[in-house]
């Protein structure tokens, strides 16, 4: 075939039409004299990619060019990104690099020059894996001559592990979501996220599953969200509006919002569709048919020790999503509007936004089974229709790649037009709509902006205007990421292979189920295996011995490096757990590298902190984690070690800690500390000291 400049190509591809400063056009000629004024973007497999003004990136046999072009384009160093891997890819990221300059343009901003690949690799790889690359996959990036590198990497990431890890602990912060809550253990719920995750399920499902779960927490981790807030429909309906739709109605849980458009009332009937659901969980086994066999079976154990465990046994599988048949949310006694009673039923109705009155979810409540109540609302929330719900999740995952926000806080979107880029938060909206909700390609797309790829802006931000993205802010790692890049340096990229599937293992032990008919002598027997199994679990009923010895046989692990099978058990070093932040506890323990780090403790949504602190520092400077990072058998000083000279240790040790080498000065003053007596555990410790560990360029 042939291909025909100016004429639509096999690939066509589109870029950003405001084009940095730097690049150059010229006038390209082919064989046949027709001309063309374009940039040149590189050339890849005997084909040359050329970028007209409008953003259009034609691909065209070199050959077909002529001779002077040809020659042109074996000597004319590439500008911009490089090559797409997607043309339709490119063309939607350039649409969002447009709608970002043109802001930068009316501010008279301009945006940032492009991070160089050193940045870019590390940066790509803690923002999507959540962790530093390694030494090789950092070399690997580096030395890849490949014009259509970046892209590339992106997408390798994109269906890593790591991104499916990294993804979790966001969430995980979101929805609050913590090992143990309302004395209950939620562990199916956060192996149901996991496979959400891993499954790349979209967004809009994963909250329709949520919203709709039933049955028991041990049977259907998605009842964990609302069994989170057990016998709280109220509070959780409030996070659920502001999580899942930016809607700040937590005032209005006791009156009329004084700053926003939202009623007591209306608060009332969207908490209405939530009217006929229990889940107060406790009440499941006290209702139901062989509860008098229970208490007998309890009563009958000796130990009162043991009928307590019997009983939080008992109540762990008691925690259930249940639908009533019975609507009986009434406004509170002390409602003080003129347009309801205190005290009064309340319908369920579904809230609208001026200018979306048309949309098909906004077509009222259409069924009168109350028990389909929550099905209705979650149709309405997730709705492609709704013009927050894709708004909402777009403009946080924005924020992830970003560092802010397109309109902060993330959790009030009742005012769009209040955003730094109007313009920029609907188009994003959209795009989330027209991706399906697939996280995943969202977060493609975003990767492959010119506007991420920018240099990380280092100014201090004014409080008096708004952020307008001429590039990422330089942000400080999250606590998991930080706690990652670590156990990345002692054990390298095996350190995303142990996953704990606890879920699993809790719901097989703890699980009971017996017919109606069960006799209190089956019922004991079933309550003594899970009580015995429930032992494994740490907190009141674990034995602080078996810990004990626990800890002990983890530290002796520590030889064990070339023969343990990371898949069924994660490294230890001097007693550190060295798995990833999203396989252990949910959160950690307050003295924990990740909490001192900024973990919430999962009891405010969205809380993890990025602040700095003096603990911090003193973690750093003498915490166990800098202890193993610089031990003889960690990946970093083994590596290093393995090098002939001491400027190939110094190069090797930046690389694995910075993703690059060394500067000259920088070189020259570590060979000749290492030269003079100073180990290498020493040096990094002082680089894992360093601002520019810490910190997302």
């Amino acid at each position: 075939m042939k291909t025909r400049l100016l004429l639509p190509l096999a690939c066509i591809f589109f870029t950003s039409s405001l084009l940095a400063e730097n690049e150059v056009y010229r006038t390209w000629t082919d064989s046949q004299g027709r001309k063309l004024e374009a940039t040149f973007r590189g050339t890849e497999n005997g084909n040359v990619f050329l970028q007209v003004r409008n953003g259009y990136v034609y691909r065209l046999p070199l050959d077909k060019l002529s001779a002077a072009d040809q020659q042109a384009a074996k000597t004319l160093k590439p500008e911009g990104l490089g090559i797409p891997a997607d043309p339709n890819l490119a063309q939607a990221a350039a649409r969002i690099d447009l709608l970002v300059e043109a802001g930068l343009k009316k501010a008279e901003q301009k945006p940032n020059p492009l991070a160089s690949d050193e940045q870019f690799v590390r940066r790509a790889y803690l923002d999507i894996a959540g962790r530093i690359p390694t030494r090789e996959e950092a070399l690997e990036f580096i030395n890849d001559t490949s014009l259509s590198k970046r892209a590339k990497v992106i997408d390798k990431l994109l269906n890593s592990d790591g991104y499916n890890s990294h993804l979790f602990n966001y969430f995980a912060d979101m929805m609050r979501m913590a090992d143990q809550a309302n004395k209950v253990r939620y562990h199916t719920y956060q192996d149901w996220l996991k496979r959400q995750i891993a499954d790349n399920v979209p967004w809009d499902k994963i909250v329709y599953s949520m919203m709709t779960a039933d049955g028991k927490l041990l049977e259907n981790g998605a009842t964990g969200y609302l069994l989170r807030d057990a016998g709280m429909r109220l509070d959780n309906l409030s996070l659920t509006l502001s999580t899942f739709i930016g809607a700040n109605v937590s005032c209005a849980q006791c009156h009329d919002h004084p700053f926003a458009d939202w009623t007591q009332r209306q608060f009332f009937e969207m908490a209405s569709f939530f009217g006929a659901t229990e889940t107060l969980g406790a009440r499941r086994s006290g209702k139901s048919e062989n509860a008098a066999m229970m208490r007998k079976a309890v009563n009958s154990m000796d130990d009162k020790r043991l009928q307590q465990q019997a009983k939080n046994v008992l109540r762990v599988n008691g925690m259930a999503v249940e639908e009533t048949g019975t609507n009986d949310l009434k406004l509170p006694d002390d409602y003080k509007y003129p347009d309801a009673k205190p005290g009064a039923h309340v319908a369920p109705k579904l809230i609208t936004w001026s200018d979306d009155k048309t949309k098909k979810a906004y077509q009222g409540v259409q069924t009168k089974n109350e028990e389909d109540l929550r099905e209705q609302f979650a149709k309405w929330m997730t709705s492609p229709d709704n013009p927050r719900f894709a708004m909402t999740i777009a403009n946080r995952l924005w924020k992830r790649a970003f560092g802010l926000g397109v309109r902060e806080p993330v959790t009030d979107l009742d005012d769009p037009e209040s955003a730094a880029n109007p313009a920029l938060l609907r188009h994003l909206a959209a795009e989330m709509v027209r991706v399906k909700f697939d996280l995943r390609q969202f977060m493609r797309l975003l990767y492959n902006t010119q506007t991420y790829q920018r240099e990380a802006t280092s100014r201090e931000l004014s409080d008096n205007s708004s952020y307008l993205f001429p590039g990422p802010i330089l942000r400080r790692m999250t606590a998991e990421q930080a706690w990652d890049s670590c156990a990345t340096l002692v054990v390298g990229a095996d350190v995303d292979k142990f996953k704990s599937h606890r879920g699993t293992d809790y719901a097989k032990v703890m699980n009971l189920e017996f017919g109606k008919d069960a006799s209190p002598e089956t019922i004991k027997t079933q309550l003594e295996t899970a009580i015995s199994g429930m032992r494994q679990y740490a907190g009141k009923g674990g034995n602080p011995k078996n810990n004990a010895k626990k800890k002990k046989r983890m530290m002796q692990q520590e030889t064990m490096n070339e023969e343990e099978d990371l898949t069924l058990s994660p490294p230890t070093r001097n007693g550190l757990v060295l798995a990833r932040a999203s396989e252990l506890n949910q959160p950690e323990r307050d003295q924990h590298f990740l909490r001192m780090f900024g973990q919430s403790d999962r009891q405010i949504a969205d809380s993890s902190s990025e602040e700095g602190s003096i603990p911090q520092v003193l973690m750093l400077m003498n915490g166990e984690a800098q202890k193993v990072i610089g031990q003889d058998d960690s990946l970093v000083v083994k590596t290093a070690a393995a090098q002939s000279t001491a400027e190939q240790q110094v190069e090797s040790l930046y690389l694995s800690f910075f993703s690059r080498k060394p500067h000259t000065t920088e070189l020259s003053n570590a060979v000749a500390a290492l030269n003079s007596g100073l180990g290498m555990s020493d040096l990094t410790w002082v680089l894992f000291n360093t601002r520019e560990f810490v910190f997302v360029e």
